[in-house]
């Protein structure tokens, strides 16, 4: 199930996933099956997009990576903001992951700005690898 989703995350086509499962398992998995599972995955990422955050996480961390994303049937580079709390036991959770079309100074306001919607307390110190500055 895992390779499916990554395969999905990559962008590869329902037939192509078809045939690398019936290759590999000896079963192959129709596209609508795939299709289903692929929908239940985007359900699952809408609902962790969607939770409020019941903990206080004092030291955020943000950064980007650059992916290879399917955009209206075109590979594309996108940028991909995360943004990652410690809690005050020092244990780290994703708190929110958002596909954007290059990182940029609005890009990244904007994430935190929809990231301090879910959260109901500030954090005390903000960290951007690259950047030039901590925000406090």
């Amino acid at each position: 199930m895992a390779a499916l989703a990554e395969m999905y995350e990559q962008g590869v086509s329902t037939r192509k996933v078809k045939a690398i499962t019936e290759e590999l398992c000896g079963h192959s998995f129709s596209a609508s099956s795939i299709s289903a599972i692929n929908q239940r995955l985007d359900a699952s990422l809408a609902q962790f997009a969607g939770r409020a955050l019941a903990e206080a996480f004092p030291y955020l961390i943000l950064d980007a990576r650059y992916e290879r994303v399917r955009e209206t049937g075109v590979i594309v580079s996108q940028a991909v903001l995360i943004a990652i709390g410690i809690d005050w036991d020092g244990r780290r959770q994703v708190l929110a992951v958002k596909l954007v079309n290059r990182e940029s100074r609005s890009s990244r306001r904007d994430f935190l700005l929809g990231l301090r919607a879910f959260s109901q307390e500030r954090a005390r110190l903000c960290a951007a690898p690259g950047r030039r500055r901590l925000l406090a």
